[in-house]
């Protein structure tokens, strides 16, 4: 409730005069700020509270909602007519999951199996809707974008700061992703990634380190279209996400190194998966085994599957940095520098395979992108490429 007219004017002339004090009272800075503060909270408890983002982002979070299927917490998108889409590594193999309405219960919204190859599912809150939800328009504009989704720190959803566009996905690959620069914490799997207009154009799917990977909307209307199909095969395949991500999980926490028979499991059911994501987490945890060669195969699955993935490209060069495979390497961050240039990691190691590989020409190039994004490291880049080459 808005204060009356006199509580206003009492509240505008001391905020005057705390002001006006504060150019003679310089020790009593921070008292006036605190006081300050409680005045506005007692005058204006709604600007407090309130989001400080445009109306078009803060509108969204009434539009996204937690889920929890079994151990896992993550986050859901409002397609309204109660549907909603979250990922299938979140509901894996189970066809009913919880979902938190707006008064902080939770309702059964029940999954619509499907066969498409994308990471996406629709819930509904019926368990037999006889309609689907409309198709999308997918927005062409992809400027200041938002991620908005549970935040396990402050255990609600939130607004996550902007980021900007990295790479868009190639037309006709159901598994290729939108990546940009939006923050990654546990629980945005299933999250809106919105633009500067409020328009969804993707749904938050995973990331790792600076880049976040969202499943674009024109996949979603495909997922769509094909709900409510191939149970049998939905439910297979999600056991196999479960399977994968437990014994990927469970490797981890070993003190030694893992059995024949359990690294076996983990590659059947990561394959069997056939997820980009998880293609990418049994790269890398083979590759924190010394396992180089498998932690290649499963990358190399992944940029197929996703050629303009950060993510994958990035752990991808690493690999091929330890197994010594250089000219590979040149090829993998030659592309990756098409759309990533102001990673220190990136243009370290592109310095150094240029060097190692004896690529005269991609030296020359990443030297240059190293001059206009990193001018402080350009000189001792320099000299570590003379040493390598006769001339630059």
């Amino acid at each position: 409730m808005f204060p009356d007219r006199y509580e206003w004017e009492k509240g505008l002339i001391f905020i005057f005069i705390l002001i006006k004090g504060e150019f003679f009272l310089e020790h009593n800075r921070k008292i006036l700020t605190i006081i300050t503060f409680f005045l506005i909270s007692f005058l204006f408890p709604t600007l407090i509270n309130s989001c400080s983002k445009d109306l078009v982002v803060c509108n969204w979070i009434d539009k996204v909602h937690i889920v929890r299927a079994g151990d896992v917490t993550a986050s859901a998108v409002s397609l309204g007519d109660d549907f909603y889409v979250t990922n299938k590594h979140v509901v894996e193999d189970n066809l009913s999951i919880h979902l938190m309405k707006s008064d902080g219960s939770f309702v059964v919204a029940y999954v619509l199996p499907n066969g498409h190859k994308s990471d996406l599912v629709i819930l509904s809150l019926n368990e037999s809707p006889e309609t689907l939800v409309n198709h999308l328009i997918p927005p062409r504009n992809m400027d200041d974008l938002h991620g908005i989704a549970y935040g396990v720190g402050r255990g609600k959803v939130r607004i996550f700061p902007r980021g900007n566009l990295i790479s868009l996905p190639p037309e006709n690959m159901k598994q290729a992703r939108i990546h940009s620069t939006i923050r990654n914490l546990p629980g945005i799997s299933g999250g809106a990634l919105i633009n500067s207009s409020g328009d969804l154009v993707g749904i938050l799917a995973s990331g790792s380190g600076l880049y976040n990977e969202s499943v674009p909307v024109d996949i979603l209307n495909e997922v769509i279209a094909e709900s409510l199909v191939s149970k049998k095969e939905f439910l297979d395949r999600g056991k196999a996400f479960k399977l994968c991500t437990q014994l990927l999980s469970d490797i981890t926490k070993l003190d030694q190194q893992p059995s024949a028979l359990l690294l076996s499991e983990v590659k059947y059911n990561c394959d069997k998966a056939n997820n980009k994501t998880l293609f990418d987490m049994a790269g890398q945890v083979f590759g924190t085994l010394g396992s180089f060669d498998e932690s290649i195969t499963f990358l190399e699955k992944s940029v197929e599957l996703d050629p303009n993935s950060p993510t994958s490209l990035l752990s991808l060069a690493i690999a091929l940095q330890f197994k010594r495979s250089y000219e590979k390497q040149v090829k993998v961050l030659d592309h990756l520098l098409t759309f990533v240039q102001d990673d220190p990691l990136v243009l370290r190691m592109s310095i150094q395979a240029a060097a190692f590989s004896k690529d005269q020409n991609f030296a020359k190039k990443s030297l240059e992108i190293l001059r206009k994004n990193n001018p402080n490291a350009y000189h001792q880049a320099f000299e570590f490429l003379e040493n390598h080459f006769e001339s630059l």
